[in-house]
């Protein structure tokens, strides 16, 4: 198998290094001081398939990400892979040895020694992707992503594999604000794997179908106020139970989930349209332009403006100056 080796650079700070093979792609992104200020910046994607009996893992990474299996590795940062194909092993200093399958997740954390690898009968096929910053390390805090669990079972997921095609496409693109655009697409790859497994105990059950029903409603009425005991009402289902199952199963009460789901909406649109402000607050249902910009500032940490400058590559040094 032969391999080519492209370098795709933007400026002396920003290159990306891209290992293509037949069947595989390796990204790997230089970090400026910039990139850092979402909380969390990727480092590196890609996705790696192994036949049955080739070498593991494949040559031609950079220092500090080979590793062999008798000796195992030690990271300084976090990855989340996901197989698809094939059967192996992985063992971790947090949670040992554990059988792996197609639709397991593996979750690798900083500075915690880990090994892993496809049988040898089988192969199999891995999309990964490599970040850090301040905000993982606060999930960890907070016990959202847990060493002791760094294996997830979600089966086979179309949206997953969907998220991590997104993430490559970004890179490869070298398009303006491509590095805030995956660091959004993390978020929501590490928020998808949560809501499935927390959506296990739910699964089969009437009021899984309740919750999805009022999710597409929270969505089609997105530019609309809802209230949720009428909502309740409308779904056959007392409030108190509603509200108290709906924050099981999403992590938030359905009045923080809408607006979440509003903020989303509105950061989409600031990044990939060039609606005004002020359309964008009617869009997504708020009251004013002025109580959507001091929304958006206090959960986001900058205005709409500045989000969007930034995104686009305009704001990245008024930010840093303040």
């Amino acid at each position: 198998m032969r391999f080519y080796l492209y370098f795709l650079t933007q400026t002396i700070l920003d290159i990306k290094p891209m290992i293509r093979t037949k069947h595989s792609i390796f990204n790997y992104l230089t970090i400026a001081d910039a990139d850092k200020l979402w909380g969390l910046y990727v480092t590196g994607s890609g996705v790696a398939d192994i036949p049955p009996h080739y070498p593991y893992p494949p040559t031609r990474h950079p220092e500090g990400y080979m590793f062999d299996w008798k000796h195992g590795r030690i990271l300084s940062e976090f990855q989340i892979l996901y197989i698809t194909r094939g059967n192996g092993i992985f063992e971790s200093k947090s949670c040992g040895k554990q059988i792996i399958r197609a639709g397991h997740i593996l979750l690798l954390f900083p500075d915690i020694w880990h090994r892993y690898m496809p049988d040898k009968k089988t192969g199999w096929r891995e999309h990964w992707i490599s970040f850090n910053g301040s905000q993982p390390e606060q999930f960890i805090e907070q016990e959202i992503l847990k060493p002791e669990k760094a294996v997830i079972e979600i089966g086979m997921n179309e949206e997953i594999v969907r998220l991590y095609q997104q993430i490559n496409e970004w890179i490869e693109s070298g398009k303006i604000g491509y590095k805030e655009m995956i660091s959004a697409l993390t978020y929501q790859l590490i928020a998808q794997i949560m809501v499935i497994e927390k959506s296990k105990k739910f699964t089969g059950k009437e009021i899984e179908a309740t919750i999805h029903k009022a999710k597409v409603v929270m969505a089609d009425r997105i530019d609309s106020k809802i209230n949720f005991e009428a909502l309740a009402v409308e779904l056959g289902v007392g409030y108190s139970r509603f509200r108290r199952m709906f924050r099981r199963y999403t992590g938030l009460a359905p009045a923080q989930y809408f607006l979440q789901l509003r903020l989303n909406k509105a950061k989409a649109l600031l990044i990939s349209t060039s609606l005004s402000v002020k359309e964008i607050s009617v869009i997504t249902g708020f009251d004013s332009q002025f109580y959507f910009s001091k929304f958006f500032k206090k959960r986001m940490g900058m205005s709409p403006v500045q989000l969007r400058e930034y995104s686009r590559g305009n704001g990245r040094n008024s930010l840093l100056v303040s």
